[in-house]
Parts: C-alpha cells; structure tokens; sequence
C-alpha cells in the first residue's frame, strides 16, 4: 500500500525499467478480470494513429463539452505529471483519488508479480483509468492508445466509434516495416458495431483499413473521400477552415492551433460527432474547436527569444513541423534542439531537420528509453551541429544564440517536452 504520489512515480520508474513493453492483452484482461472488469461499463471511443491522436482528442472533447456532454478522457504521455492521463471533463483526477486507484490493484499487481505475469507500468495504469471511470456519471470515454491498435492495453474495450488520425512509419521494430502493415496493427481497433473515421489519406494504408472496416462489416468513413477540409486560412492568433460532410457545409471554422494538420484532426472530430452522435448542433462544434489546444504541439513559449517546442516524435510529425514553421514563420531561420528515444527512426528526423535548419544542438535527458546524445550527434549531418549532454543548458545555449527573425524550435520526444516545459515555466 501507497501514501504518496512519490512513491507511486518511483514505481512506475523501476517497473519502466524492469518490464519496458510488454505487448498483447492476456495480462490486461487477467487484472481486468480481478477487477470486475470495469472497463464494461461505459461508452468508448477508441482513437489509434501514428500522429494527432491527442490534438483529435481534445477537438472532440471540447465539442462535447460544449453541448453539455460529460466525457472522461484517458490520454498519453503526459507533459508534467502522471495525474493529466486520467481526466473528467476538464478536471485531472486529484492526488488523493490517483492513490485509491492504484492501491485498489496493488494486491492484484503482487499476485501476479508471484504468478510470473506480472502487468506493465501502462497496463496498471489503463487499468486504474477504467477502475476510477467506472465509479463516476460519465457520457462518454475518450480513450487514446498507446502504441499501435490489435495488441494495445487499451484494445480490451468495446467502442461505439474508433477513429484512426494517421499512419506512418514508427516502432517498425514492432508494428511492421511498411505503411500497410502497421495500418493492420492501428486497424486492429476496429471492432463491430462501431463506425470507424479515418484520416489516413496515402492508398496503401488506407486500402487495410477500408478493407478491415468491410470485414468487420461497419461503416468506414474517411477525410478527403467522404468528408473534406478546405479554405484553411492563417490569422493572427490562429487559423480557420471550412467542413463538408454530404450536404453539410460548415464555414471559417476558428481555431487555436496551427497547421494544416491540425484542421484535419479538427475535421475528423467534427465528422465523429456528426456522423456518431445525435443532436450536436453547429454552436458546439465552432466552440469546441474554438476552445481546443493542445500543450506541447507548435506550442509557443516565449516571444524574446521566439521559442516554440513541438512534440514532433518521428519522421512524419518532423515532416509536418517544418511546414506548419513555413506556412507560420516563412521569413524566419530555425535553430534546433534535438533529442530522442532509442526506438524512434531519428536518422530520418534528423534528415528533415537537416534540410531547414541554421543550426541543430543536440542533447539527452534521462530515461531507459532515451538515445544518448554522441549517438544521435555521430548520425547528424548538418554542417553546423553541436553536442551539449546537459539539455537544460542546451536550451539555455539555443535561446543566448537566437536572434531577430529566428526561431528556436525544442523537439524529438513528447517525454522530452515534459522535462522543457516544467524548465521552460520556471526559468
């Protein structure tokens, strides 16, 4: 039995390292099972992609909430503690609940850890997700995965719509080496009697999910083919786009968040509600996706130096990073903190900065998972990189170097951005 959130983080930490990942279900649903499967007794939507899954979350909440709606949302990584994972409507679950929740597994955590089978850091905590959920008035869970669909902790649910925001190449190690084969695994959540929405436009990938939507035998509905983006226009503090669904045309959308991939994760909640939901009318989308941000996604820090950290985290969310820094800041040159996981494809991250940037400092932080920064410095190309070990001067180093019309752009690994913001914030 715990006291403490220390003492639970120092858990975490330790089973992080003793049993990293771990994936398929048996041991999911055997806790589940202890538990009385509480996971049973809600509504789910299910959201699996390589990038959006968090942004499209948020749009969907916010929508919901607008129309009155009450939604628990069970999210991954956080950016500053465990606790922001776990949320209803707009609230963390507190400290003192946290504690009652991983407490009520603690026996059945010892048990299986005799038995040999004992359940990951994610496991346990999906599964104090679904324990604290089921004891609340809730509508609807909003439920993202971790990594992948088919073996995912959190494929033990039965939703009532899935939505898959994006597919590329990421953890092929695990999910496959080609777009299609890990759009298997993401399809994976695909399940019967729930629609499923796409935002995976490249044919290959698209061509599985369809394919597992008509097996499955639910409707399938994707972005670009069924219901469209168009007229995304920058503004001062934002952007807008227009929605088309059938007959259902919804104009100058505004939104917080930028890029042209931020109107397509907007989209795709906008078709969810509209396509899986009864009576969402107009005024809740446009408030909701007007309310919607994101922390750590082309989040602006500060203006002087202009500092923006993005949890750009494989080769497609670089991709996106520089066209939303030259839709957003065209006239403007980049400077680059850097730093990754082991697992991540960062030889190509790299490639992609390399292309735009003035200047890349490459650093480390501490995890098991992290990549140490000689390694990282050794397969970067850039004429002008730098290794500083220590991020928290690394960052220091960047802001001193930035200038008028420049940027300083902090990214490679969402786990990363939750150590920069907590330092950004306090320094």
């Amino acid at each position: 039995m715990v006291t403490t959130m220390k003492e639970i983080n120092h858990f975490f930490e330790r089973r992080q390292v003793q049993l990293g990942m771990n994936f398929g279900l048996a041991r999911m649903e055997a806790l589940l099972t202890k538990l009385d499967n509480p996971h049973e007794a809600q509504k789910y939507i299910h959201i699996a992609g390589s990038n959006g899954k968090g942004s499209t979350l948020q749009y969907l909440k916010e929508i919901l909430l607008a129309q009155g709606v009450r939604v628990a949302a069970f999210t991954s990584p956080y950016l500053i503690r465990m606790n922001e994972q776990i949320k209803i409507n707009e609230d963390e679950i507190s400290d003192k609940e946290f504690i009652a929740a991983f407490n009520e597994l603690w026996p059945f955590i010892q048990e299986m850890d005799h038995a040999g089978n004992g359940p990951t850091q994610f496991e346990i905590l999906t599964a104090m997700a679904f324990s604290y959920f089921s004891k609340q008035e809730i509508d609807f869970v909003l439920m993202e995965t971790g990594l992948g669909g088919r073996l995912d902790t959190t494929n033990v649910i039965k939703p009532v719509l899935s939505i898959i925001t994006s597919i590329s190449l990421e953890h092929t190690n695990i999910l496959g080496n080609t777009l299609g084969e890990i759009a298997s695994e993401k399809a994976g959540i695909i399940k019967s009697g729930a629609p499923i929405i796409s935002g995976v436009t490249a044919e290959e990938p698209a061509k599985v999910i369809e394919e597992k939507a008509y097996s499955v035998g639910v409707p399938y509905y994707q972005l670009g083919k069924d219901f469209h983006v168009g007229h995304v226009k920058q503004g001062e503090k934002g952007q807008s786009f227009s929605f088309s669904l059938g007959d259902r045309f919804i104009e100058n959308v505004d939104m917080q968040m930028l890029g042209r991939h931020q109107a397509e994760n907007a989209a795709l909640a906008v078709a969810a509600v509209l396509l899986g939901m009864e009576n969402i009318d107009e005024k809740s989308i446009r408030k909701g996706i007007g309310e919607a941000k994101w922390d750590g996604r082309f989040e602006k820090i500060s203006e002087e130096p202009l500092v923006i950290i993005d949890g750009a985290h494989n080769p497609a969310g670089i991709d996106v990073l520089l066209k939303t820094l030259n839709e957003h800041y065209p006239e403007y040159k980049y400077r680059f903190v850097f730093s990754s996981f082991k697992d991540k494809n960062y030889s190509l991250m790299l490639q992609g900065l390399e292309k735009e940037a003035i200047e890349i400092i490459i650093t480390e932080f501490v995890h098991d998972r992290a990549e140490d920064a000689q390694t990282l410095y050794d397969k970067c190309n850039h004429e002008n990189k730098s290794i500083n070990k220590d991020w928290q001067e690394a960052i220091r180093e960047g802001r001193r170097k930035t200038g008028e019309k420049e940027v300083l752009v902090i990214t490679g690994s969402l786990y990363f951005l939750s150590l920069v913001r907590d330092f950004l914030s306090r320094s």
